[in-house]
């Protein structure tokens, strides 16, 4: 049984790739949980909490030694504080190589969830292989996440001492669709108030690359079952998940009938809203590799058909 802790196990991918590692029956589910409340949350999943953060992360690199812990994946979306972590993660996984005094064994395990933004705008196809954030990238990374591609570069350089993989989920729907936000609210609200005209800062030419959050989870326990073949075997250990590629144009408009907003929806631009200008980000990508070398399954496929159930799960979570 693999030993892993999530960290990020609370948020919205953490939440479905907890649940999808317990139910399999085959790994040992920790959580990082920033509060006693949320540890409580994630006891009530069976998960075993370890409390700590990123950042203050003393009890969490002890809790790593103490638990045993084989793998972690990284699913908190924490900007730069995950240069933190990885540099706390290179040293406890130098010191069991140390430790074991010239043995072989099982290098400590790190998984950290990207995202597809890293290629920003991509109207050429692009994949998992195609350089982001590199002077001969074929488009530059949205700004909101400019900083992954070194972060991604600096964990896969850290294979020395950890086995070491980046899973990229694109725009990610489904369940809770909290992302989906700043879209749906102004559409909510102009079903409220009845306006005629409901202006939402979204670009009309985006065609976002997307995944269900559950098919997005599911990337990581096909990783973490990988994890310790494909490290050293010479595989590029970078892996794009995507289902499909679909019109925010589509999106908001279905997305504004089944919220009852009876307006006209006017997309007036991403501006400089950095959040929004990523949201807009279009993904012309595919998941083969994922599909071949990890054996990746997605399920879930088309955001708009299902956007009857999809639209009300978002009201329903608010």
């Amino acid at each position: 049984m693999v030993n892993v802790l999530i960290v990020g196990a609370t948020g919205y991918i953490g939440q479905a790739l907890t649940q999808s590692l317990v139910a399999s029956g085959d790994h040992r589910v920790y959580g990082l949980a920033r509060t006693p409340e949320k540890a409580k949350v994630l006891e009530s999943q069976e998960v075993i909490p370890i409390v700590g953060s990123i950042t203050e992360n003393a009890g969490l690199l002890k809790a790593i030694d103490s638990f045993h812990i084989n793998i972690v994946v990284d699913v908190a979306g924490a900007n730069q504080e995950t240069f933190e972590l990885l540099s706390a993660l290179k040293k406890v996984g130098a010191a069991r190589l140390e430790a074991a005094a010239g043995v072989q064994i099982p290098k400590l395990g790190f998984i950290y969830c990207s995202g597809t933004w890293v290629h920003g705008s991509s109207y050429v196809p692009v994949d998992d292989l195609t350089p982001a954030g590199m002077p001969n990238s074929p488009t530059p990374p949205t700004q909101l996440t400019s900083w992954r591609p070194k972060l991604e570069r600096e964990i896969i350089a850290a294979s020395n001492v950890l086995d070491t993989m980046v899973i990229r989920p694109a725009l990610v729907y489904g369940r809770s669709n909290a992302i989906w936000s700043i879209f749906f609210s102004p559409l909510q609200e102009a079903a409220k108030s009845g306006a005629s005209i409901v202006k939402v800062t979204a670009d009309i030419d985006s065609r976002p690359g997307i995944v269900h959050v559950d098919d997005a989870a599911s990337g990581f326990p096909a990783a973490i079952d990988k994890l310790p073949l494909i490290s050293g075997a010479g595989v590029y250990p970078v892996f794009d998940l995507v289902t499909s590629q679909e019109s925010m144009s589509d999106i908001l408009g279905v997305a504004a009938k089944e919220l009852g907003c009876k307006g006209n929806v006017k997309m007036v631009g991403a501006g400089e809203d950095l959040f929004a200008k990523a949201m807009c980000v279009s993904f012309n990508g595919n998941s083969g590799r994922a599909k071949t070398i990890l054996g990746w399954e997605p399920k879930r496929f088309g955001f708009v058909k299902g956007m009857d159930v999809f639209a009300k799960a978002w009201a329903a979570a608010k």
